[in-house]
């Protein structure tokens, strides 16, 4: 997946599994379809490619999928990045129970020195385990949320916390232009905290403004020998509508070859060979993942094929971010697809319209393609509370495949809400003809625009 800008206001158990039994990624052959990308011209290198790279403006892993437990279907996405160029980091989790038609979410801000350390928030030696981790799992105090910006301040009114069975922690109020606290950040998680404080917003000339602690974090672990496989994953969800807590404790293995986006791992449309100019990207599609996710005090054992995105480099700017949609793949015949269309400043998709998209096909064995393809969002679409429209149903052409296919997503409600910076993550199916044949299996939809 391309990924979002985020402004702040702030091996083993599986291995023996046949790749082409997995519900992920297969293979298969046709005649008279385009050249394959040349291995030679794949850029990156696993395992080393999988770490931090220094120095890098952003940087970023992060899961999506399709797990079930019995016939219950969760769509989730971990998220973990960092901006080194904007001095910040976040995390974005959420999960989509789609039985109940209900969808958790949150995105947490994590800002320098303590709680985000550029330098050591993720691990960049590749002779040492592979980790990537923002939040504590012990310090129950991550975040503040202001829920009500009151009104009449003029100054920062004063933060107190209380409570929580730690100590030495420190936040500060931002207030604008209009008497209105329009942020609480904190600034030191402090510690020992074994649950989330109490705040109050004391002083500033003003009254009214109301903010709560939560805890929340992301934690990605997995062996040197090999980071893509045995790779364990904790995450902890604060539902920013309900504050249902949601805990995820998940393990993944990698089945087969990693799939390197554009074919190459490296951005063609951009310039230069270095991290401050071009974006990088590999994928790991056919992720065998079990574990648990726990909403509330429903504990689900899950399981599933799922996706990993690592993309890091240059990645737009402020005054001119990337807008994107995008279509991830898993078909049951085995090939992995991944589908996206950017936009520049002032465009946006239109119902019915027929666009021009760029598409990374790859086959079990490795062999991959980078072709054109042609996407056109049609049929369902949603509105969300901040006024933006999405897209439910795309038909994806892919004329150097023979292929028509239609991703159709089974919850309507599936935004990551921030302000004037809005993605929709969402869990999607696929179905369809590919090489004339019919195929269906696993999608996700992803909006940014």
């Amino acid at each position: 997946m391309l990924r979002r800008r985020f402004v702040l206001g702030a091996a083993s158990a599986a291995a023996a599994v046949p790749l082409a039994t997995l519900p992920g990624c297969g293979g298969g052959s046709s005649t008279n379809e385009p050249a394959p990308v040349p291995p030679s011209s794949v850029v990156l290198h696993l395992p080393a490619d999988m770490y931090m790279h220094p120095g890098a403006p952003t940087e970023w892993w992060w899961h999506t999928g399709t797990l079930k437990a019995g016939n219950r279907v969760f769509g989730f996405e971990i998220n973990a990045a960092g901006f080194l160029k904007d001095g910040f980091a976040f995390t974005q989790v959420m999960v989509t129970d789609v039985q109940n038609n209900k969808h958790y979410q949150r995105t947490t801000p994590f800002t320098p020195p303590v709680q985000y350390n550029a330098a050591s928030w993720a691990e960049s030696d590749i002779k040492k385990d592979w980790y990537a981790r923002l939040g504590s799992e012990t310090n129950h105090f991550s975040a503040i949320d202001l829920t009500h910006g009151g009104s009449g301040y003029t100054s920062a009114p004063t933060v107190e916390i209380s409570g929580g069975g730690g100590s030495g922690a420190y936040a500060i109020a931002v207030v604008g232009t209009t008497g209105v606290v329009e942020a609480v950040a904190l600034v030191l998680p402090g510690e020992n905290y074994t649950s989330a404080p109490a705040i109050k917003l004391t002083g500033g000339g003003g009254s009214g403004a109301t903010a709560f602690a939560y805890h929340s974090y992301v934690s990605m672990r997995a062996p040197a020998a090999d980071p893509t496989k045995n790779m364990t994953v904790k995450a902890l969800l604060n539902d920013e509508d309900t504050n249902t807590e949601v805990l995820f404790d998940l393990t993944f293995s990698q089945q087969g070859p990693p799939f390197f986006v554009w074919g190459t791992g490296i951005n063609p449309d951009g310039t230069g060979d270095t991290l401050q100019t071009r974006n990088y990207y590999f994928s790991l599609t056919r992720l065998e993942a079990s574990g648990t996710i726990t909403i509330g005090k429903e504990k689900h054992t899950v399981s599933g094929v799922t996706w990993m995105d690592h993309e890091y480099g240059a990645f737009g700017t402020s005054a001119n971010p990337v807008k994107w949609f995008l279509q991830d793949m898993q078909l049951d015949n085995g090939f992995c697809i991944s589908n996206y269309a950017t936009m520049a400043a002032g465009e946006s998709p239109q119902l019915n319209k027929t666009t021009a998209s760029s598409c990374t096909v790859q086959a079990a064995d490795g062999t991959t393609w980078y072709v054109p393809s042609l996407v056109t969002p049609f049929g369902k679409t949603w509105t969300s509370a901040a006024g933006a429209t999405y897209f439910l149903q795309f038909e994806v052409q892919i004329p150097g495949f023979n292929a028509t296919l239609i991703v159709d997503t089974p919850v309507a409600a599936q935004v990551f809400p921030l302000p004037g910076n809005s993605v929709y993550e969402g869990v999607a199916s696929v179905s369809g003809t590919f090489r004339y044949a019919a195929v269906a299996g696993t999608a996700w939809n992803e909006q940014a625009l």
